[in-house]
């Protein structure tokens, strides 16, 4: 359950870290200044303190969530702290250089004592309840071991002893079962124990055992088992992570991790699995469609207007889609067709007989999509990503292409890269999840504008428009 919902927990630390720096700069102001009367305060006063907490909060959180937060160490955590605290005592004596605001040095010691106390307290506190949980065997992740050679079992030790890695190794794949039975003394019987088949059985384990992710402990001899094993596990939709460095395999941007002083390299990096990036993206989409839904009220009644008048029925189309980690959500769209009992299996051509003369209209100028405004606001989508496809689609899709499932990595979204370059509709698959991982690997805050703006503007993305 806290696996689950850890996500939650995190954005719930996060609104907690925003009230801390509001709340310290109150609380300073008080031991201070001993008012808090709000007729001492100008408009520009207020501009600039808002602006300043903004900046600090943004800041904290780029040093907050940088790393996943299951590796980092106590150190590591005060270590950031320590920093971020430099730099907020530099913002303030930036804005005193710079005439902006006149800080006084008391209430800056005060902020400072106040934030660092409060934000060391908290984490610590974090960090020991989930060390004690991990111990006791819950909020754990399910790694599998792919060789277990010297460095495959002195990994297992290692991390077997670091519960507070939260980290469950569920057993070593080997094609050398002879190992389950030999006498040397770094073979326990515990490790013989979980060699629990060959590499061939990779994919029968990664099902049964719900592994999260595939650590590959082969030597370099066996190029050609570690690239089939991280295809494999890729085609899965599960990351794979390598001790040493296998270059031929990888992304040119990969992921790079340590772990105990184990170098994991992953296949690919995904900037959208860092905590700070995922919050700066989903208060991105907020603004997004709470700005669209606004705008486009008056749109949307002539919308409604036209569906009724064009074709009985519902004016909302609501289709089954696979979305972010392969979890099914119903997406939005208005109604384009005539009811009919294919729209779940079969996709729309340019002249389908199934499009009333109102819906053709609204495709052409990508309007039937306005309501997922309403799929990005609860969060089943992002405003750029990969768009979501019919579950039969991605059954059928996942069957024919090797790594479809790494599209599943980020959230799916009103429009994408593949979309802005032409691949949208019934077009090559093949070409559309090129861009897709392109999109996943190289994903920025500017990378999501640029796509807005060439979904507005852009000459590409009318093509092939059904």
């Amino acid at each position: 359950m806290l696996k689950q919902h850890s996500q939650k927990y995190s954005y719930l630390l996060v609104i907690f870290d925003l009230l801390i720096l509001i709340f310290a700069y109150i609380l300073s102001r008080y031991i201070v200044f001993s008012d808090l009367s709000i007729s001492i305060w100008s408009v520009q006063k207020v501009l600039i303190t808002l602006c300043l907490i903004f900046i600090l909060f943004i800041t904290l959180e780029k040093f907050e969530f940088s790393n996943p937060y299951r590796f980092r160490s106590f150190f590591d955590i005060i270590r950031s702290i320590i920093y971020y605290e430099l730099i907020l005592i530099a913002s303030f004596y930036i804005c005193i250089l710079f005439n902006i605001y006149n800080f006084k040095n008391d209430f800056v010691f005060w902020y400072v004592i106040i934030t660092s106390t409060s934000f060391l307290c908290i984490r610590l506190l974090i960090k020991m309840f989930l060390n004690i949980i991990r111990r006791s065997g819950y909020n754990y992740m399910r790694y599998l071991i792919v060789g277990a050679g010297y460095v495959g079992i002195n990994f297992f030790k290692k991390i077997s002893r670091a519960h507070e890695l939260g980290i469950k190794i569920e057993g070593f794949l080997d094609d050398n079962l002879n190992l389950r039975n030999t006498d040397r003394t770094d073979y326990t019987d515990e490790i013989k124990k979980m060699i629990i088949g060959t590499t061939d059985e990779i994919e029968r384990v990664i099902d049964e055992k719900m592994i999260d992710s595939v650590i590959i402990a082969l030597p370099m001899r066996a190029e050609e088992k570690i690239i089939k094993i991280a295809n494999i596990c890729e085609n899965k939709g599960i990351k794979a992570e390598l001790i040493p460095d296998y270059f031929k395999i990888v992304s040119s941007n990969p992921s790079i991790n340590q772990l105990k002083g184990y170098p994991l390299i992953g296949i690919r990096k995904v900037p959208l699995e860092h905590m700070f990036n995922k919050f700066i993206k989903r208060l991105f989409d907020l603004c997004f469609s709470i700005a669209g839904i606004i705008v486009c009220i008056p749109l949307f009644i002539f919308i409604i207007i036209g569906i009724k008048l064009s074709s009985p029925g519902p004016i909302f189309f609501r289709q089954k889609r696979t979305g972010y980690r392969q979890r099914e959500f119903k997406i939005l769209k208005f109604r384009s067709m005539r009811v009919n009992d294919q729209s779940d299996m079969v996709q729309a051509t340019k002249d389908d007989p199934r499009k009333t003369k109102f819906g053709d209209f609204l495709r052409k100028k990508n309007w039937d999509e306005l309501p997922q405004l309403i799929n990005i606001l609860i969060g089943d989508m992002s405003a750029i990503g990969p768009r979501p496809h019919m579950l039969s689609h991605t059954e059928e899709f996942y069957k024919k292409h090797e790594k479809y499932l790494i599209r599943h990595w980020v959230k799916p979204g009103l429009t994408g890269w593949a979309q802005v370059n032409g691949w949208r509709g019934n077009t090559d698959i093949g070409m559309r999840l090129k861009y897709d991982i392109e999109y996943i690997e190289k994903w920025t805050i500017w990378f999501d504008i640029k796509i807005i703006l060439l979904t507005i503007f852009g000459k590409k993305v009318k093509r092939n428009a059904v």
